[in-house]
């Protein structure tokens, strides 16, 4: 979700939970369509609404027929990740879901909004880390390695806080976590 203040440009299509958005661009309903190609997704942190969006990835994946990626940005609530329904999700479909690293909370660091100058109302800050992970079908795999063998390197320097859990990523269509 984004808002017409925090979007990137870069990217054709966003998505926004105001109706009122609409005026600037913004879709209404991230899940009205499938996740396709490479897309990032870093929902709202509503339980209910981070486990809609990790389906809703693994959905889009399975049934497309075409390559898919999706990378999503979810908190990192504890250690044990698997005590999160999105996470446990993850978990239940190695095949397409991958962790490839954490963003320890200390190293998380936003762009300041421009517009933002409440001082009444600051900015929230987290209490948590954040987690790095694709979900993908066999193509969309395919197509990062085949687009780019060093990818998750590249990913690696562009994010260098981040704490990364694997070197590379194998082609082979029954990859498992």
């Amino acid at each position: 979700m984004a808002s017409p203040l925090d979007h990137d440009p870069k990217f054709p299509h966003y998505w926004s939970e105001h109706p009122r958005d609409k005026v600037f661009g913004a879709n209404t309903n991230a899940f009205s369509s499938r996740f396709s190609e490479s897309s990032i997704c870093h929902p709202i942190y509503h339980d209910n609404t981070m486990l809609l969006a990790t389906r809703h990835a693994v959905y889009s994946a399975a049934v497309s027929t075409e390559e898919t990626a999706t990378f999503m940005l979810l908190p990192s609530w504890n250690k044990d990740m698997t005590t999160n329904p999105y996470a446990s999700l993850c978990c239940k479909y190695p095949h397409m879901c991958k962790f490839l690293g954490t963003i320890p909370l200390k190293q998380l660091q936003y762009a300041k909004v421009p517009c933002w100058n409440n001082i009444q109302i600051p900015l929230s800050r987290h209490s948590w880390g954040l987690q790095v992970i694709a979900i993908w079908n066999t193509k969309g795999r395919v197509c990062l390695n085949a687009h780019n063998n060093d990818w998750l390197k590249e990913l690696a320097k562009e994010i260098p806080e981040a704490k990364w859990e694997i070197q590379n990523i194998h082609n082979h269509p029954y990859q498992t976590a």
